[in-house]
């Protein structure tokens, strides 16, 4: 049995720190060429003033990533993954649909090589990541809770 415990902690360590490394990777290149997600922003909603957006959406990823480094700010950090992954796949899912016509990707690196219908399994991927944490977590908390 302990075998299977330690891989399976490992396993679940590796979860959080491709997490912690997913938020910190698309808030940071998004805030360090912030001018161009601006326009994505615009481009994509149509707005005239488009920094709360442009910069809240790189900050909440920064401090998502941050708050899953804690054990004390891991279950708001996965409620914050859950959140952000499901407005990002919902995107991505809109996009394949045709609702927005050619819309923007500001993901950066590896994932903005992909298609939309691979960028849609890597969502869904990471969601199915966030919510079998989300559900570790609460299994381990109850456990503690008498």
């Amino acid at each position: 049995m302990k075998p299977i415990t330690f891989q399976k902690q490992h396993l679940i360590s590796l979860g959080y720190a491709l997490l912690i490394l997913l938020w910190s990777y698309t808030g940071l290149s998004k805030l360090t060429d912030q001018a161009a997600f601006e326009k994505q922003v615009i481009t994509l909603l149509s707005v005239s003033h488009p920094e709360p957006i442009s910069i809240g959406i790189p900050i909440l990823e920064v401090l998502t990533a941050f708050s899953l480094v804690w054990n004390r700010t891991r279950v708001p950090g996965l409620y914050l993954s859950l959140l952000l992954i499901t407005v990002f796949t919902a995107y991505v899912a809109l996009v394949i649909a045709g609702y927005f016509g050619p819309a923007p990707c500001s993901c950066g690196g590896i994932i903005a090589a992909l298609s939309w219908k691979a960028h849609l399994i890597v969502n869904i991927s990471i969601l199915s990541l966030v919510l079998y944490l989300l559900f570790h977590q609460n299994r381990k908390e109850a456990a503690v809770t008498p």
